[in-house]
């Protein structure tokens, strides 16, 4: 599953090929003995198999299950994270405090880089069946103490950083200073990752996020970086300036291609007519005050393909009084690890002047909606289910008369359901029970429509379930020549995620992709 966040996975212990190929099996390939041996209160795990059914090689049929028991482990710590952030409900069951809530939504973000300590990947394969097993985990207490040292460590960092540039301004030596207080905002995202994982593992407590010490600090860097250079701006242009050369500044050497995604709204992944015309911003003056060439992929023809890219380039705003705050995040495209960051205001009052969105037209609809997808969402386990479109996954926006393709690819024979969920409520039905067999298994498959971006606009969502048997009948009505689905939305949920417990032996996945349309703009005004 390919997600907005790149998720990273280090400090593996692997155990060798040879011996485990022939060796008797071990009791973690039986859901019953696995569930035994890694209860869910003391470990984080994940688990994979794959049938060989076209005699490929057995090193590669292993390492694909070694890449999805890793994808599902991290899938379960951002599903934990999304539901704490975008309920709004679980904070009261897990004893989070509204102010830790509040400061978690914000940081969880930036959550990229889950690099795991001690975490265990084991595999076996059975020549006879011709099944591969890969299983990866890690002890709870194991993690917790990591990303507590991992805290620790940025604060310490943070601090050192921070009277590093408070004695440059007393040497008069601005620029150096400025350098100190940038290089702070990469340490705090790192910190705030861990703070999120930690939530997510059920540590919200002081003791252990230090989030008092971590707001402490960051005031006093904010306040350090606005009175050398003051961070709102009076214009688009301006805050796409203030970036490139905030981003140049912490890099000793910035050059190559960069994948600049679309700027989202708050932890909302929608867009709006602001992100559009900030990322046109952002990518003329990347061009000209750096090295940086952006790098334009067409998914279509070359999804994961993309050995090209060197940087990622992501960016949210969020609602701070008069302004509007952006939070913009440097990374390595191939590691996750996150190299620079900058962030900036920008007044309200300019884009009411302008008449600059920076909500979806329907933003109180869907994001309503995405609270629905966040409660009780699937992960998929053992049957491994990726999306995407032809701009990718990740913060995507379609302007008018846009091209939007389809993808998909699973692990397992299973039945799909893909329902579109339109800007004005409305529900599509593109597919329903469509069988992908054991000769589609692992292959990409296109749905054949193409989809031209039209009104109404606003965030919409790409709801892909897949599981091991048919789906639960919908209500339909056939209208322009599409399927719309007549049953309410709690309605759709239960009949495709389902509440009850699944027969032993089927599996269930779910991915979402959220897209925002707008129109085309007539002119772009005052930048």
């Amino acid at each position: 599953m390919n997600k907005l966040l790149i998720i990273f996975l280090s400090a593996f212990v692997f155990l060798p090929l040879s011996g485990i190929l022939n060796a008797q099996a071990p009791a973690w390939v039986k859901y019953e003995k696995r569930v035994a041996m890694f209860p869910t209160n003391s470990y984080i795990m994940g688990f994979s198999s794959e049938i060989n059914y076209y005699d490929s090689d057995v090193n590669e049929l292993i390492d694909r299950c070694k890449e999805n028991a890793k994808n599902e482990l991290t899938e379960s710590v951002k599903v934990s994270i999304k539901s704490i952030t975008v309920s709004g409900i679980n904070n009261v069951n897990t004893g989070i405090d509204q102010e830790t809530y509040e400061y978690v939504k914000q940081s969880s973000v930036s959550f990229s880089n889950l690099d795991l300590s001690g975490l265990t990947i084991q595999h076996y394969y059975n020549k006879k069946k011709k099944i591969a097993y890969a299983i990866t985990y890690a002890k709870r207490v194991e993690v917790i103490k990591f990303y507590k040292l991992k805290i620790n460590n940025g604060i310490k960092d943070l601090e050192a950083k921070k009277l590093f540039a408070e004695d440059m301004l007393k040497a008069d030596m601005q620029q150096k200073a400025l350098q100190s207080y940038f290089k702070c905002l990469t340490i705090f995202r790192e910190v705030e990752e861990a703070q999120s994982i930690l939530v997510a593992l059920g540590k919200s407590d002081e003791a252990s996020l230090r989030k008092d010490r971590t707001i402490e600090l960051k005031a006093a860097v904010d306040k350090g970086i606005n009175q050398l250079n003051n961070t709102a701006k009076n214009s688009i242009s301006d805050v796409a300036y203030f970036i490139a050369n905030g981003l140049k500044m912490q890099t000793a050497k910035l050059e190559g291609k960069v994948k600049l995604s679309s700027f989202t709204y708050q932890d909302t992944r929608m867009g709006s007519p602001l992100s559009k015309r900030l990322n046109m911003a952002l990518e003329q003056k990347l061009v000209s005050e750096t090295n940086l060439n952006i790098h334009n992929q067409n998914y279509a023809t070359q999804y994961k393909s993309q050995s090209l890219i060197d940087y990622i380039i992501t960016g949210t705003y969020w609602d701070d009084n008069d302004y509007i705050k952006m939070i913009v995040v440097l990374r390595d495209f191939k590691t996750g690890k996150a190299l620079a960051s900058i962030e900036t205001k920008l007044a309200k009052l300019f884009c009411e002047k302008n008449k600059i969105n920076y909500l979806p037209e329907n933003f109180i609809v869907a994001n309503t909606k995405r609270k629905n997808f966040a409660e009780n969402e699937v992960v998929g386990g053992d049957l491994n289910l990726e999306v995407w479109t032809n701009k990718g996954t990740d913060n995507l926006l379609f302007s008018e008369n846009d091209t939007l393709l389809l993808f998909l690819r699973v692990n397992k024979a299973c039945y799909i359901r893909f329902i579109y969920h339109l800007a004005d409520g409305s529900k599509v039905l593109l597919l329903d029970d469509y069988f992908i067999d054991v000769s589609k298994v692992n292959k990409v498959y296109q749905l054949p429509e193409e989809f031209i971006c039209a009104e109404p606009f606003g965030a919409e969502v790409l709801q892909v379930n897949a599981q091991t048997e048919k789906f639960e009948r919908l209500n339909t009505k056939e209208q322009y020549g599409y399927n719309f689905i007549t049953d309410d939305l709690d309605e759709v949920i239960r009949k495709t995620r389902g509440f009850k417990k699944l027969k032993e032996g089927v599996m269930k996945a779910e991915n979402s992709i959220v897209i925002t349309t707008m129109s085309g703009f007539d002119g772009f005004g005052d930048w």
